[in-house]
C-alpha cells in the first residue's frame, strides 16, 4: 500500500506551526493549506510523517499491537522509497537441516520482549430450571487476569461487594461463611449513597476497600469455585459502563476463573436466577447495607483458558553503505518508534485512553526517516573516490519498557560493536520552545565537544549543552558498549509527557526540522572525518529523562531492567546495576530477579514500574530478590532522581 502525503489528518496538521505563519489579516477558508504553503518543503514532509505516526491509526504504537505493525510498515515503506537497503540478516533452515544466513536481507530485527497474557478459550452460561442463558464474550462478560484458567459448573451465590471489613462494622461476610463448591457473584466498587458515590469516600472516589486485590483476598479465604464480578447499577463512576480486559487486570489474586460482567448482563442473570424476583438494583441496595449472602437458583458454567505467550518485537533498520576506506565503520542514527498504547503501563494519567506519543517519539522517528533520505542523496552525490562510513538508521522498539530494542541491537549488531564509531539518538524533539534544543553525550567522545561547536553556531536553534548526560533513552545501550553518543532532546519538558495529550497538534514542526537538519550535517561530517572519536568513559551515570517530577517517577531504583522469558515466576530480571544506586547499596546484583515489592508479588515489569511511581525519595521498601533459586528479602531506601 502506498502511503500518500495527503494522509495527514488535516485539521490537526499544522496547528503547532509558529503562529506568525498562520496569521492573516483575513480568516482564510483553508488556513491549514495556506500555512503549509508558507513553510519549507521539509516542514511539509515532516508534518506528514509526524501526523501519521501519531494518528489514532497507529494505536499508540505499543509493541505487539496492530498499530505498531502499521507504524513499522510505514517506516519500512519509506526506507525502500528512499533507496535505503535492508540492514538485518534472515535465517532459514536448509534441506539438510543446516542454518542458512542471508545478510542484509530484511529491514526487521526481531527480538524477544517477554510475554503477554491471552485468553484462548472462554464461555459463560447459566441454567435455571432447564432454561439456558448464554452470555457473549467481550460484550456481556470478559475474562480477567485476576484469576486462573479453569472450567467449572456450580451453583451461584451473591456475595455483595466481597468486602471483609468496612466502617461501622460493615462486612459482606459473617464468620464461617464458606463458598466452597459455589460460583461467587460479587459487585464491583463498594457501597454507594443515593447519588451513586461511595458512602465511605464521597466525592473523593473509592476507598482502598474497593480495589480488586482486597476483594480477591476476601474471596480466596472462602474458597469459591469461580468468581463473576458484576458492574453495579446506580453509580456515578463511568467505569461501571465497560468491561476490563485481561491486560488491565494483571496480578493473579485467586486460583479460580474470574470474569467481569456488564450491568445489563448482570440484570438478566439475576432476573433469571433469583427466586424472589429481585433485580440487580435490589441486590445492590441490600449489599449497600451490609451482609447479603443470597443463594441463587440454577447453576453457572464458566470456562477460561489463559495462556502466557511469548511476545516478539522488531527494530526497523535501513543501511546506507559506506564508501572507500571508511566503509567498514558504522554510525547509527536512531530513535524509538514505540510508545505506550492505551497507557496500561507508564501512563501519568491512567490507563484506558490512547496515548498518541507525538513528541514521544513520533517526533524523533519522523526525523530519522527524513535524515535517511537526505544522507542517501548526499552519498549518491559523492565522487567515486570518496571515503565515508556506513550509516545505519534504526527505529527501535521496546524503549518505553526498558531500552529493550537498542540493547538487543547493541548486543547483536550487524558488524562488531567495535566498528561502531558513533550513535546519534533522538527522543522527543517536537516541543522545542524558544529554539532551545538540549544536546548531550559529546563528552563520551574525545574532542567531540570542540568539534561540534561550529555546527552549533550555524543553526537557528539555541543548543543547550551540558556535560551531564540527559535521558534514559536508547543511547544508553551504546554507552554501555563503549560507543560514543550524541543525544538530542527538548530542553524544556512539558506536562503532556506520557499522557493522551501528547498529540500532533502540539508539535513545533519547524524546530524539529531545524534539529534534523543540524544533525544531518553532523552525521555527514562525522561520516567523512578521517579520525574516529575515541570513547571516553564517564563515572557519572546517565540521568533519567529531564524535567523533574512531571516527567515520571520521583525515585530511581538504579537497575537496567530486562524481561523474563515465559515462566510462572514472573518478576523483573536485573540485567545491570548502577554503581552507588538504590539497588547497588542494598546488595542487589546483575542477574538477580526482582520478584516481590513491599510484600506483593511482582507479575512483570509493568506492574513494578507502577509501584515504583508511587514512592518518594527516602521511602524504605522491603523487596524480594530471587538469586540462585532462593528468594532473599532486602530493605532498600529509594533515591531521588
Amino acid at each position: 500500500m502506498r502511503f500518500s502525503r495527503a494522509f495527514s489528518y488535516g485539521v490537526v496538521a499544522l496547528l503547532a506551526v509558529p503562529a506568525c505563519l498562520a496569521a492573516e489579516e483575513k480568516i482564510s477558508a483553508s488556513p491549514i493549506a495556506d500555512a503549509l504553503q508558507m513553510v519549507s518543503e521539509d516542514v511539509r514532509i515532516y508534518n506528514d510523517h509526524l501526523t501519521i505516526l501519531a494518528s489514532p491509526y497507529m494505536e499508540g504504537r505499543v509493541p505487539g499491537s496492530k498499530g505498531m505493525e502499521r507504524a513499522m510498515e510505514y517506516v519500512e515503506y519509506y526506507f525502500k522509497q528512499y533507496g535505503v537497503e535492508p540492514a538485518f540478516p534472515t535465517t532459514r533452515t536448509g534441506s539438510d537441516g543446516s542454518e542458512i544466513v542471508t545478510p542484509r536481507s530484511s529491514f526487521r530485527q526481531p527480538f524477544p520482549l517477554g510475554g503477554t497474557t491471552a485468553v484462548t478459550n472462554q464461555s459463560l452460561s447459566i441454567n435455571v430450571n432447564g432454561r439456558t442463558l448464554t452470555f457473549r464474550a467481550d460484550e456481556d462478560y470478559s475474562v480477567t487476569g485476576l484469576g486462573a484458567s479453569g472450567e467449572v459448573e456450580a451453583p451461584m451465590v451473591f456475595v455483595g461487594y466481597a468486602i471483609n471489613e468496612g466502617p461501622d462494622g460493615y462486612s459482606s461476610f459473617a464468620e464461617g461463611d464458606d463458598l466452597s463448591g459455589k460460583i461467587a457473584l460479587a459487585l464491583r466498587f463498594e457501597p454507594v449513597d443515593a447519588e451513586g458515590r461511595s458512602r465511605w469516600s464521597g466525592n473523593a472516589g473509592w476507598s482502598n476497600r474497593a480495589n480488586f486485590a482486597a476483594k480477591m483476598r476476601a474471596l480466596a479465604a472462602r474458597n469459591p469455585a469461580g468468581v463473576i464480578i458484576i458492574n453495579p447499577p446506580g453509580t456515578t463512576d463511568p467505569r461501571a459502563g465497560s468491561l476490563m480486559t485481561i491486560e488491565q487486570t494483571g496480578g493473579r489474586g485467586i486460583e479460580v476463573p474470574v470474569m467481569m460482567m456488564t450491568i445489563e448482563a448482570g440484570q438478566r442473570l439475576v432476573q433469571a436466577a433469583d427466586s424472589s424476583g429481585r433485580t440487580l438494583d435490589d441486590l445492590r441496595k441490600l449489599a449497600d447495607e451490609g451482609r447479603a449472602i443470597i443463594d441463587l437458583n440454577g447453576k453457572a458454567s464458566m470456562a477460561a483458558t489463559i495462556e502466557r505467550q511469548s511476545l516478539m518485537a522488531e527494530n526497523v533498520g535501513g543501511l546506507i553503505p559506506g564508501k572507500g576506506d571508511l566503509a567498514d565503520e558504522y554510525i547509527v542514527v536512531g530513535a524509538h518508534l514505540d510508545h505506550i498504547g492505551m497507557g496500561y503501563f507508564g501512563s501519568r494519567s491512567g490507563p484506558g485512553e490512547m496515548h498518541p506519543g507525538a513528541d514521544d517519539n513520533a517526533s524523533g522517528s519522523a526525523a530519522i526517516m527524513m535524515m535517511a533520505d537526505k544522507i542517501k542523496r548526499a552519498y549518491d552525490a559523492m565522487p567515486p573516490d570518496a571515503s565515508a562510513r556506513s550509516i545505519l538508521v534504526i527505529a527501535f522498539s521496546g524503549e518505553e519498557s526498558g531500552l529493550n530494542g537498542s540493547r538487543f541491537y547493541a548486543n547483536n549488531p550487524i558488524v562488531p560493536i567495535d566498528d561502531h564509531v558513533l550513535m546519534i539518538n533522538f527522543d522527543m524533539i517536537g516541543r522545542i520552545v524558544n529554539g532551545r534544543l538540549s544536546v548531550t553525550g559529546y563528552h563520551t567522545g574525545e574532542g567531540m565537544k570542540e568539534w561540534l561547536q561550529p555546527f552549533f553556531a550555524d543553526t537557528p536553534l539555541t543548543v543547550v549543552q551540558s556535560d551531564r548526560m540527559s535521558g534514559a533513552s536508547d543511547h544508553t545501550s551504546f554507552v554501555n558498549r563503549q560507543v560514543p553518543v550524541l543525544f538530542g532532546i527538548i530542553a524544556d519538558f512539558h506536562s503532556e509527557y506520557h499522557t493522551p495529550r501528547d498529540v500532533s497538534s502540539m508539535i513545533n514542526r519547524v524546530g524539529a526540522v531545524d534539529t534534523l537538519n543540524l544533525f544531518t550535517k553532523i552525521t555527514l561530517a562525522a561520516a567523512t572525518r578521517p579520525e574516529r572519536f575515541s570513547f571516553v568513559s564517564t563515572s557519572t551515570a546517565p540521568r533519567e529523562r529531564q524535567g523533574g517530577q512531571a516527567a515520571g517517577p520521583r525515585v530511581r531504583f538504579g537497575i537496567m531492567p530486562g524481561y523474563v522469558e515465559n515462566d510462572e515466576i514472573g518478576g523483573v530480571l536485573i540485567e545491570d546495576v548502577t554503581a552507588d544506586g538504590t539497588a547497588d547499596k542494598a546488595g542487589i546484583k546483575a542477574g538477580d530477579r526482582l520478584v516481590r515489592w513491599d510484600g506483593q508479588k511482582i507479575a512483570d515489569i509493568y506492574g513494578w514500574m507502577e509501584s515504583l511511581g508511587k514512592h518518594s525519595p527516602g521511602d524504605k521498601v522491603m523487596v524480594g530478590v530471587l538469586r540462585d533459586g532462593t528468594e532473599i528479602s532486602v530493605e532498600v531506601e529509594l533515591q531521588g532522581r
